[in-house]
């Protein structure tokens, strides 16, 4: 990681790098969570792997200090689909997948054994929810990449695409350069039709919880990013 980026004393997206503002929840964050002293450096970023350094001056406007720079994009994304499981395991799972890098992240609509059976309101609330869960994350561990969240996804369609695995215990080991998303099921696992004739790979020896899962698959495939 560039030092500059890791040595600023926060990380944070804007809509337009060349005029950064920052946006009522940032600011909220900035200022009265981290507590930023006036001319503390900032670095900020686009989500899409431009970035540059400023001064957080006046108790809210950003001064531009630097040019921008712009990161070599990725050879090839990686995405981790889950059915949301209960309790607030599926949220903790989202925050860590940005953490680690991953591109996107995957909610599948429900599965026959899902526990979680949210309706349309739910599902919107939740996708306004771990969006900001996400770019939180994101914006924590310096990313220049700023995840995509999709919601309600079938997993039908998703496991056709080219690069898609299901996570099975039994499967052959994971050949995390070969693979784009790995998908996770519920707690009950997948009924054997749900996922006949899919890509499928083992995590591990013994059966992970789906947050657990998640994490694993997405640490394999991180790994094997070309650098």
């Amino acid at each position: 990681m560039n030092e500059s980026l890791r040595n600023s004393a926060a990380h944070v997206f804007v809509a337009d790098l060349s005029a950064p503002e920052l946006d009522d929840e940032t600011l909220h964050h900035l200022r009265d969570v981290l507590r930023l002293r006036d001319s503390e450096t900032v670095s900020v970023c686009d989500g899409r792997g431009s970035w540059r350094l400023c001064r957080f001056v006046d108790g809210g406007r950003l001064d531009v200090e630097s040019d921008i720079e712009v990161a070599a994009p990725r050879v090839r994304k990686v995405s981790i689909a889950m059915v949301p499981v209960k309790g607030d395991r599926t949220e903790w799972a989202a925050e860590k997948l940005a953490e680690l890098g991953v591109d996107e992240i995957i909610l599948l609509a429900p599965t026959r054994r899902a526990v979680v059976r949210w309706d349309d309101d739910k599902w919107r609330h939740q996708e306004e929810r771990y969006g900001r869960i996400v770019l939180a994350a994101a914006r924590q561990s310096r990313s220049l990449w700023s995840p995509t969240l999709r919601i309600k996804v079938d997993m039908s369609v998703l496991v056709k695409q080219a690069g898609v695995a299901v996570a099975d215990i039994g499967a052959a080991p994971v050949e995390a350069g070969v693979l784009n998303t790995v998908v996770i099921g519920p707690e009950g696992g997948f009924d054997p039709d749900e996922i006949e004739d899919t890509t499928r790979v083992q995590l591990a020896d013994g059966v992970l919880r789906a947050e657990t899962a998640a994490i694993v698959a997405a640490t394999h495939l991180v790994a094997h990013l070309p650098r």
